[in-house]
Order: C-alpha cells, then sequence, then structure tokens
C-alpha cells in the first residue's frame, strides 16, 4: 500500500482556523442570517477536485493503466465520489486516454450518537471478488481518526487488488 503524506498533497484546516467572512461571498438571502463564515469556498473545492483527479491519472498513466475500479465509502462520501468521477471521466477524455472507469459501494459506519465508536461496521455493496488483480482507487470524503479508512484498506487488500490508492 503507498504511503500517505497528507501534509504534502491535502489542504489542511486547522481548528482554529475561523474561516472567511459570509458577506464576502454571494448567498442566498434565506441563508444570510445563519452563517457567520465560510470554512472553504466552493471555488476552492472545484479547483482542488480537479488537482486530484489530474493527479491521480497521472499516477495510473505512469503504470499504464487500462482500467480503475473506484470505490465510494458511503453515505458521505457519495456526492465527492461521484463528482470526482466525473472529474477524472472528463480528464481522461481530454487527454485522449483509453482508461475504463468502475464505481462500487461500501457502507461503513463507525460513529454511535454522533461520536466515534469501537467497531467499524462494513457492509460491501458489491463481490468485491472482482477487485482482484485490478486497481482500485477508494474515495472518502472525510477522514477523522482513520478508522473506517484503515479498516477498509485491509478488506480491500484481502482481495489482492493488483494496486490500492486512496483520495481523501
Amino acid at each position: 500500500m503507498p504511503s500517505r503524506r497528507y501534509q504534502d498533497d491535502c489542504v489542511i484546516l486547522n481548528d482554529d482556523f475561523p474561516g472567511y467572512f459570509g458577506n464576502n461571498f454571494l448567498l442566498p438571502a434565506r441563508y444570510q442570517e445563519y452563517i457567520e463564515s465560510i470554512i472553504v469556498p466552493h471555488g476552492m473545492v472545484l479547483d482542488r477536485l480537479d488537482k486530484m483527479a489530474s493527479d491521480i491519472l497521472d499516477t495510473y498513466e505512469a503504470s499504464y493503466t487500462h482500467s480503475i475500479h473506484v470505490i465510494c465509502i458511503l453515505k458521505g462520501g457519495f456526492k465527492f465520489a461521484t463528482d470526482l468521477f466525473f472529474k477524472l471521466r472528463s480528464i481522461i477524455t481530454s487527454r485522449k486516454k483509453d482508461i475504463a472507469l468502475y464505481i462500487d459501494f461500501i457502507l461503513s459506519n463507525t460513529y454511535v450518537n454522533d461520536s466515534v465508536g469501537d467497531g467499524t461496521k462494513l457492509n460491501p455493496c458489491a463481490d468485491f471478488e472482482k477487485f482482484r488483480n485490478k486497481k482500485v482507487l477508494i474515495v472518502e470524503d472525510l477522514v477523522d481518526t482513520g478508522t473506517s479508512l484503515t479498516k477498509i484498506e485491509e478488506f480491500v487488500l484481502q482481495y489482492n487488488p493488483l494496486s490500492l490508492h486512496t483520495a481523501w
């Protein structure tokens, strides 16, 4: 499994980051009284998504990949995984590459009453045997303690993928 140095390739927001003043953004009138600050502006999210998709494809292109099997961690990761999946598809098309994209899902739950519980429960939504000897990309929207992600990586590795990368 590849080593991760998230400080080098992630946007880190410290707990004391106050955000940006809400009045610096065009907000619907019905929300203005409720929003004090914007932590991550939408444009920044879109730019980061573009860069992330480009970096992911650079990695896979370097190993002459013909297919990428994306695993989305439900439920929270659905929107992020969908956006990343379509961005990957767009860049593949613009680069005129022949890389097939597939997406499957796994449900993971570590939270009990809004706090992190002891055990991670996994519910795969597909037969993970299909990932044997395939290049797999796990997509997670948010890493809190890393417990769920570690368990999912261990679970997927049981099926001996050709490679395993994680986007978060």
